[in-house]
Order: C-alpha cells, then structure tokens, then sequence
C-alpha cells in the first residue's frame, strides 16, 4: 500500500502542529488538571495541547486527500529579520521603554523585505508605538515602562 501525499505544505504544517501539541501536552502532563469549573494549572495547557493536536491531525489527513502547492525553498532574511526583531523587543521593552521597543521591533522587521523603504518603515515605526502606548499604557494600563529609566 503506496500513501501518496497531495499536499506537502500541509503535511509539514500538521506535523509541526502535532509536534508542538505533543510538547505541550508533555509539559502540561506533571500540573494538576482539576474540572471544568474549578480549572487548575494544567487545564488549559491540556486543552490547548489536545485542540491543536486535533488541528494538526485533520491538516495532515488533509494533506494526503485535497492537492496543494509543494514545499518551496525557505528564505533564510525573513526567518533572521523577523526572529531578531522579536528576541531584541523582548529583551528592551523592560530596559529602553515600550516606546523605543515598539519602533525597534517594527523597523527590523521591515527589513525582512528586501524592498524596504527606510523612511516609510521609520513613520510606520512611530504611528506604531504610539498605538502601543495609546492602547496597552494608557487603553488598558499594563505596567510597562514607557521610556528608558536613566
């Protein structure tokens, strides 16, 4: 019996889904679980765990039944620009101030696109962090630093 896979974008896709839930499960499996109306620590990792699992299970069938486009070269500047913008905003929002993050994040991540235009980037930048600020500091009031503690 030959299983021909129609799909490989979705067959990646269900197993990277089904590999995360499985992860998550695992460390999920040791917190006491505890009911639907009295939920513990470890329920709604479970219940995360299990719902992607079943997505990831019906994506992978579905890859072998419904065609699709075959798995393309992976461009390696989006992966680099976009995994650095965030790992530099999670490590200065604490120390350089939500504002300064906010316009960090946003202009290392324009160029993940080789066609970046520096000074649309830099004013998508500002109207960004000033949306950030608007809505978490002032909006909600998460207790995050909006400038540099010197």
């Amino acid at each position: 019996m030959r299983i021909r896979v129609r799909n490989q974008q979705d067959l990646l896709a269900g197993l990277l889904f089904l590999a995360i839930a499985a992860g998550a499960l695992v460390m999920a499996w040791s917190y006491p679980v505890g009911t639907a109306i009295r939920m513990s620590s470890g329920y709604f990792p479970r219940v995360l765990g299990l719902l992607l699992g079943a997505i990831g299970a019906f994506v992978f069938v579905r890859a072998l039944a419904v065609e699709g486009p075959a798995v393309t070269r992976v461009r390696l500047r989006p992966a680099l620009f976009i995994t650095a913008a965030v790992v530099v905003f999670a490590y200065s929002i604490q120390t350089l101030g939500v504002l300064i993050a906010s316009v960090l994040i946003t202009m290392i991540g324009a160029f993940a696109s080789p066609k970046v235009r520096p000074l649309e980037a830099l004013a998508a930048a500002v109207l960004l962090a000033l949306l950030v600020v608007a809505i978490f500091i002032w909006g909600i009031g998460l207790p995050i630093p909006l400038w540099p503690d010197l």
